[in-house]
């Protein structure tokens, strides 16, 4: 084989001495700079702990504050497998490698609101599951009350209860709810509101509006436990219907379901299958794919999100931490969709910064 020429060589060696965040991306390129020169250090990969949520300012000032990460580590109905409390640092770890800039969409989440990670929801305050939905109701309060968009990490599912809760106070939110459960059941034990109902509570409380909430992924043996999602009008979609209609069709009534108005996103993670997604409290076999998931959120562009989350990472079921990292890369999918909603919403951009 012939030797590369002088020429060719000469080019790749010009190419070679750009500045490290000189991309043909400008938007990427402007991004990665300002985070560099306000302190924010992106390159660093070594899990910089003083940063929050994919390097966003970790701090509980929430003057002028768009969006707002929170980690609710909240661990008592669960039935199985235990460890949904360690799910917000194990996001936070990994989100540390992704972003700033969406590869498909370019949308720049921090030059478009100002973000912040708000820390945990103290949870000190009792053991007790009505404590500890109290705590995280009036967490999210706080937050809503300044119309600051949330973005929470679990935690198990029932956490989802209070910050409906919170969110829906001036009217009834449409509901994006992708999972493996209905969560319509009934009590479980002494726990009036458990992993399992939070839904049938969100609507006898008039916080969402079942015809304009949907259901997706349902399957398993648990799935006929469900029945009060069909009775009162949530539209219930299981795996199977999923796969055989296509992400496209599932995007398209999703969205005339929800509508214009207000709504919000819930992921419980054993929606997905356990082969991919094996670090969940509750795994249920033949479920969605990661991909189809992904493009699912994605196509929910433009709804008027005003709050999302996502449920029931268990770290110590997978020691390879592949659960987190996909987990921390769904959030930032979800960090897309609710700036550019809650731009449209307020009619007001601005940056983040670091200093």
């Amino acid at each position: 084989m012939a030797k590369i020429s002088e020429e060719r060589l000469k080019r790749y060696r010009e190419l070679a001495k750009k500045d490290l965040w000189d991309f043909d991306e400008p938007k990427a390129s402007a991004i990665f700079k300002r985070m560099e020169e306000e302190g924010c250090t992106p390159n660093d990969y070594a899990f910089n702990y003083h940063m929050g949520m994919f390097h966003s300012p970790l701090t509980q000032d929430i003057s002028d504050v768009d969006i707002a990460f929170v980690g609710v580590g909240m661990e008592n109905t669960v039935p199985d497998r235990t460890g949904q409390k360690f799910g917000p640092a194990a996001v936070r770890k990994w989100s540390y490698k992704m972003g700033p800039i969406h590869h498909v969409t370019n949308v720049v989440p921090f030059d478009m609101t100002n973000i912040i990670d708000y820390g945990d929801v103290d949870l000190s305050s009792g053991l007790d599951v009505k404590d500890r939905i109290n705590s995280i109701y009036k967490t999210f309060l706080k937050l809503t009350d300044k119309n600051i968009t949330t973005l929470a990490v679990g935690g198990e599912h029932t956490m989802t209860y209070p910050i409906l809760k919170a969110h829906g106070q001036k009217e009834p939110l449409g509901l994006i709810h992708i999972d493996a459960h209905g969560d319509t059941w009934g009590n479980i034990g002494n726990a009036d509101i458990n992993d399992a109902n939070i839904l049938r509570n969100a609507v006898v409380e008039g916080i969402i509006d079942p015809e304009k909430t949907i259901t997706l992924g349902l399957r398993g043996r648990t799935f006929h436990f469900w029945d009060y999602s069909s009775a009162v009008g949530i539209r219930a979609v299981t795996t199977e219907e999923f796969q055989e209609k296509g992400v496209k069709a599932m995007i398209k009534e999703a969205r005339k379901i929800v509508g214009d108005g207000p709504c919000y996103l819930t992921f419980d993670i054993d929606a997905l299958d356990p082969i991919q997604m094996p670090g969940t409290g509750l795994p249920e076999p033949f479920g969605l794919s990661v991909q189809d998931v992904r493009d699912f959120i994605r196509g929910l562009s433009g709804l008027d999100l005003v709050g999302a989350d996502i449920t029931e990472l268990c770290p110590p079921a997978d020691p390879s931490e592949m659960s987190a990292n996909t987990a921390a890369a769904f959030c930032f999918e979800m960090l897309c969709l609710l700036s550019e909603a809650h731009v449209a919403r307020t009619g007001v951009s601005r940056q983040t910064h670091w200093k």
